[in-house]
């Protein structure tokens, strides 16, 4: 049973049952697996009321988030969207996005935005979860509760009882101990391996997904699980540790968006300590991007990352207690370290 902290079922469903013919439907979302699979629900319960989605497009974390997104939709026409785990303070850039059109966002992220056409629910539920839960009595999603478990592995929502129940309801033989070598945890790793290989272009991730295309995905897992591999030790050898803050700071180039895999490996092996990871984005030269990880729930990522950017230009930064990310301008990087390290 989903809690709900901002809305409730019955506006999604409002929502839904006021669609007309004349409307023209998109989707934004997270680019992560929890994104893509909040989509392809999204996507399918709009199938079955005979409705097509006429865009969609999956975000990172950065300044002018929802730019990109509001030049292609406004160019198709879009009028109304569906906003997906994207976590968000209320700000002028969401504002903005509500302003160009009619948006329902769906989220699990902390945060204190309310108003209409807003579903918040608490962290461990994540925006999958939260979107099957809400429509299933309305929608049959049957054929996509093993994307729904896929994405509560990917987002460690197991760690709330009543989650485990339902993963373990479908994989009566999952044990929390090596939860991601199970089905669902395999089948989260073959989809964000793909994801983490087709960094911007995860449409054809979302793609292969959608049409049942799976085994297509297995080859770009190997590739990318062998430079984690190797990120994993190299971190373990060459990070900084800061003992008076339980913490390790490593910086890297990696080929690919993995730094948050590496400190979702790392973590759960020393709960008590923090894994900040600092790397590059391929895309953006000016620009580092932080992974932080604290596993026993002791000090709040999303508000270190927050006191890591305080009164940096251009930066951004967010998440929940136990992960979250930042992202910052290369020239603000010492300036970082002291925030993060300070009192």
């Amino acid at each position: 049973m989903i809690e709900y902290l901002v809305g409730n079922k019955q506006i999604f469903l409002d929502y839904l049952n006021n669609l007309g013919k004349k409307d023209r439907i998109g989707i934004i979302s997270h680019d992560d697996l929890d994104g893509v699979a909040s989509a392809i629900l999204i996507n399918e319960i709009l199938k079955q009321k005979k409705i097509k989605i006429r865009g969609i497009n999956f975000v990172n974390y950065k300044k002018g988030i929802f730019k990109e997104s509001e030049k292609i939709f406004s160019r198709k026409r879009i009028n109304k969207i569906f906003l997906c785990d994207v976590g968000i303070d209320p700000n002028e850039e969401f504002e903005e996005l509500r302003k160009a059109f009619d948006v329902f966002y769906i989220d699990h992220h902390p945060s204190e935005i309310k108003g209409d056409n807003i579903i918040k629910a608490k962290t461990a539920d994540c925006a999958t979860f939260t979107i099957y839960e809400t429509a299933k009595n309305n929608f049959d999603l049957s054929k996509l509760e093993w994307l729904v478990c896929a994405a509560m592995v990917s987002d460690f929502s197991y760690k709330d009882k009543t989650n485990l129940d339902f993963l373990r309801k479908h994989y009566p033989d999952l044990k929390l101990e090596n939860i991601m070598d199970s089905e669902p945890g395999e089948m989260s790793k073959r989809i964000s391996s793909a994801l983490i290989y087709f960094k911007r272009k995860e449409k054809k991730v979302y793609a292969l997904v959608l049409r049942g295309k799976l085994k297509q995905l297995e080859k770009y897992r190997e590739i990318v699980e062998k430079e984690i591999k190797t990120l994993v030790e190299k971190f373990k050898s060459e990070a900084q540790f800061y003992p008076e803050k339980n913490l390790y700071l490593y910086y890297a180039h990696p080929k690919f968006s993995i730094t948050s895999v590496v400190t979702t490996i790392l973590s759960p092996k020393e709960p008590e300590k923090t894994f900040v990871f600092i790397s590059d984005i391929n895309d953006e030269p000016d620009f580092y991007k932080v992974s932080s990880r604290r596993q026993d729930g002791k000090e709040d990522m999303g508000q270190l990352m927050k006191k890591g950017i305080s009164e940096l230009e251009n930066a951004t930064a967010g998440g929940h207690v136990p992960a979250a990310a930042a992202r910052f301008m290369k020239k603000d990087l010492e300036k970082f370290k002291e925030n993060l390290l300070r009192g």
